[in-house]
């Protein structure tokens, strides 16, 4: 039974390097973009979404503690990028250790 097992531990690899990849691509951008006059321009305009979006990126967490790019919304972006990230690989991981061989 090495067929189906060593087609789904490619297709499982092949998903975690393009994951990874997008991942790399999307800090490199936001490398190059960081402290430009090309970042994005957060217009509140009194609405009632933008304001408590402009909360959340003024708390402590994305200007103090997670803080590798100057502008909070990466910061932010990247949080919810990595815990997107390893929520599917704690599953994976789990269901690779309880998984029939």
């Amino acid at each position: 039974m090495t067929g189906p097992e060593k087609t789904y531990n490619i297709n499982l690899a092949k998903r975690w390097m393009i994951t990874i990849g997008i991942f790399l691509i999307v800090q490199l951008i936001f490398i190059a973009v960081d402290g430009t006059a090309l970042e994005p321009n957060m217009n509140d305009s009194g609405n009632l979404i933008a304001r408590q979006l402009r909360g959340i990126l003024d708390s402590k967490l994305f200007t103090e503690w997670i803080t590798p790019y100057s502008f909070p919304f990466f910061n932010m972006f990247m949080t919810i990028h990595v815990i997107a990230i390893l929520i599917p690989a704690v599953h994976d991981i789990i269901s690779s250790m309880f998984s029939k061989k």
